[in-house]
């Protein structure tokens, strides 16, 4: 079975906790995964966050547990099973320190 993460930021004019409680993160990866869109995503710079990956994965993209789909504003990471409890919290504390999120869906 397959499984997707979605690595995206909030968008500026949702800045603050109290100006996004009317989202839950996973409506946003299913609207995503829907229309490729959610107004909730925000214009990231991702390349930061893809060198820590290469720096953690590697370069080798046949090698790597995962495949990266890149969007305009947002990282799609397919990976199997197999491999979902051990990746899924390695991607998610880069996310995090890179000031981005991580949603299953």
């Amino acid at each position: 079975m397959s499984h997707n993460l979605l690595v995206w930021k909030w968008a500026e004019e949702l800045d603050t906790p109290s100006k996004r409680r009317k989202y839950k993160m996973s409506d946003v990866a299913y609207s995503f995964a829907v229309n490729s869109t959610h107004p909730a995503i925000g214009v990231s710079e991702l390349s930061v966050f893809l060198d820590k990956i290469t720096d953690k994965f590697g370069t080798n993209e046949l090698e790597r547990p995962f495949v990266i789909e890149p969007y305009e504003n947002c990282l799609v990471f397919n990976y199997g099973s197999e491999v979902r409890f051990d990746i899924v919290p390695v991607i998610g504390q880069i996310a995090s320190g890179c000031g981005f999120n991580a949603t299953e869906f």
